[in-house]
C-alpha cells in the first residue's frame, strides 16, 4: 500500500498544541483526518472547533487504528510505548506510524518493539513548539519553516504531510540528533527553568516589586518553561544519557563565573561573557 496523501485517513494520537497543530495545518488535505485523545474534553473541542473530521478518545480508538494510513503520535513521549502494546496490533499492513517526540533513540527503540509486522515507522521531530499548552495553544501556522528531522527517508505519505504543512526535511541519525537537540533545546529548557524557579523564590513577600522590574529579558529567557510540564518531563528522561553533560558542562560555567565574581576578577568575567556571546552567534548566525 502506497496511499498518496489525498487518498489516505491520517490519525493524530494527542490533541495538544503539537498533535491539534498538525491536524489544523493538514485540514482538507487528507481523505480523513481523526484526532484521538485520553481527555474527553479535548475530543469534544476537536469536534466542536472541527479541528478534526472525526474525533474519539484513546480507549475507544481501535477500530481509527485499523483505518489509519499514516499514524502520527503527538502524545508525551513516555505514553507512545504504552499506546502501541495496546492496539498496535489493530494496525494494517502497509501503515506508516511516526511521532512528534523530542528525543529519539530510545523512543526510537519502544516503540519498533511494539509495531507488527509490515508497519513502517519513521522518527520524527518537528523543530517547532510554544509556550502555549494544549489544544487552546494550537495553531495551523507552527510549522511553517520548520525543520522537520526524520530518521530515515521518508515515504510519500509522510513527505507530502510534511510539505503541506510547511516543514522542510532533515535526515538525521536518532545519536546525533539527540546530543545536539540537548544542547540547543533541553538544556535551554532546564537553564529557563531554573531562572524562573529561583527568581520566582527570591520574590516571595515582593511579587509587586519583581513584576515591576522584570523586563524582556526575563521574559525571553523563561518563556519556554511555561510549557507542559509533562512532555518537559518526558523530554529530559529520554534524553538523560545526552542531556546530563550539557548540564554538568553548565554548571561548571557558572561556577567559573561565580568564583570570577567572588575574586571581582572583571577580565574573566568579560572574557566570559564574550565566549557566551560568540557561541550564540556561531549557532544563530546573527553577529553584529
Amino acid at each position: 500500500m502506497n496511499r498518496s496523501l489525498g487518498d489516505a485517513t491520517i490519525v493524530i494520537v494527542g490533541m495538544g498544541l503539537m498533535g491539534g497543530s498538525l491536524a489544523m495545518a493538514l485540514a482538507g488535505r487528507a481523505a480523513r483526518l481523526v484526532g484521538i485523545d485520553a481527555d474527553p474534553s479535548v475530543v469534544q473541542t476537536a469536534r466542536k472547533r472541527r479541528i478534526v473530521d472525526a474525533a474519539a478518545r484513546i480507549n475507544d480508538c481501535r477500530s481509527w487504528f485499523r483505518r489509519a494510513d499514516l499514524l502520527v503520535l503527538a502524545t508525551p513521549i513516555g505514553q507512545m510505548g504504552k499506546i502501541l502494546r495496546d492496539r498496535g496490533a489493530h494496525l494494517k499492513p502497509g501503515v506508516v506510524v511516526t511521532d512528534l517526540g523530542g528525543a529519539k533513540a530510545q523512543v526510537e527503540t519502544e516503540i519498533t518493539s511494539m509495531l507488527p509486522s509490515g508497519v513502517q515507522y519513521i522518527p520524527g521531530h518537528p523543530m517547532a513548539g510554544s509556550e502555549k499548552r494544549g489544544i487552546s495553544g494550537a495553531e495551523p501556522g507552527l510549522y511553517q519553516g520548520a525543520t522537520w528531522v526524520v530518521g530515515e527517508e521518508p515515504p510519500d505519505i509522510l513527505r507530502e504531510a510534511i510539505a503541506a504543512v510547511g516543514a522542510e526535511i532533515m535526515v538525521l541519525d536518532a545519536d546525533l540528533h539527540d546530543r545536539a537537540v540537548a544542547y540547543t533545546s533541553h538544556l535551554p529548557h532546564l537553564m529557563a527553568a531554573v531562572t524562573a524557579d529561583v527568581c520566582g523564590e527570591a520574590a516571595r513577600g515582593e511579587v509587586d516589586l519583581f513584576r515591576s522590574l522584570a523586563a524582556g529579558g526575563f521574559s525571553d529567557t523563561t518563556r519556554i518553561c511555561e510549557g507542559s510540564t509533562e512532555m518537559g518531563a518526558d523530554m529530559c528522561i529520554y534524553n538523560a544519557g545526552q542531556l546530563l553533560p550539557a548540564i554538568e558542562r553548565a554548571r561548571q560555567g557558572l561556577e567559573e563565573l561565580a568564583s570570577a565574581l567572588r575574586g571581582r576578577d572583571r577580565r574573566r568575567i568579560r572574557g566570559g561573557l564574550r565566549r557566551a556571546r560568540a557561541g550564540r552567534q556561531r549557532i544563530v548566525g546573527d553577529a553584529k
